[in-house]
């Protein structure tokens, strides 16, 4: 094991919340996890990405907390892709500073879940797509989805992109957070895991419930969690 990389249909879906719950399932295995963000935009003066992974993995223990600059090597204020973010600010996103810091982390932690920044082909910068950096890195690929009208194209369009790239893909993990799916129908809902599967052949690992706190949303989780992680050790 080691790395795996948490991209989404798109921005606000679910991925910080999937990826920290899985954090904690791994955490609870009695794995030594922790998540990592390559860039953050919009940052506020309110918690972070990371800070939300933190609290929904738990107590780490006795281990020692990375450094925050590793788990999060760009943090921009302006909430937009991060190539213009970074812009805003006249700085640059430098792929060769995310991955050091992904390879510390890696060397002292049996896993490693990488949350994407929007969806799998923003753009870090004008020459790199966040995808291109995932294949480049080799990281297998777990992609969100908000279960809700139309999703099922922006699914198959980022499972298309990540094997056009030769990467692994681990599965799909749909999900029922908070505004995802209001309005759609049940009948639209128990459909859309099922097409997916059945055209891209792809395993869907699961869905998360509505989690009013996801922050107790363990127990709900361990059947993704269980799936995630089998199907992780198998690929």
């Amino acid at each position: 094991m080691k790395g795996v990389f948490v991209t989404g249909t798109g921005t606000s879906i679910g991925k910080t919340v999937v990826c920290g719950l899985l954090a904690g399932f791994l955490r609870a295995q009695g794995m030594r996890v922790t998540t990592q963000k390559w860039v953050e935009t919009g940052v506020t003066d309110g918690p972070s990405d990371i800070d939300v992974h933190r609290r929904l993995m738990g107590d780490p223990g006795p281990a020692s907390e990375p450094s925050p600059s590793d788990r999060c090597p760009y943090r921009f204020s302006l909430p937009a892709s991060p190539h213009l973010a970074a812009a805003r600010e006249g700085r640059r996103v430098d792929p060769i500073v995310i991955e050091a810091a992904y390879r510390r982390l890696a060397e002292s932690h049996d896993a490693v879940l990488v949350e994407g920044a929007g969806g799998f082909l923003v753009p870090l910068s004008e020459e790199l797509l966040t995808g291109d950096l995932v294949a480049r890195i080799g990281l297998p690929v777990l992609v969100v989805a908000g279960n809700r009208l139309g999703c099922v194209n922006d699914v198959l369009l980022t499972v298309e992109a990540v094997r056009r790239r030769g990467i692994p893909l681990l599965g799909v993990v749909f999900n029922r957070l908070p505004g995802e799916g209001d309005g759609t129908s049940a009948e639209v809902q128990a459909d859309n895991p099922r097409i997916v599967a059945e055209i891209t052949r792809a395993p869907v690992l699961g869905e998360v419930p509505f989690l009013s706190d996801p922050a107790r949303g363990a127990e709900a989780f361990e059947p993704v969690g269980r799936a995630c992680l089998e199907r992780w050790r198998s690929t």
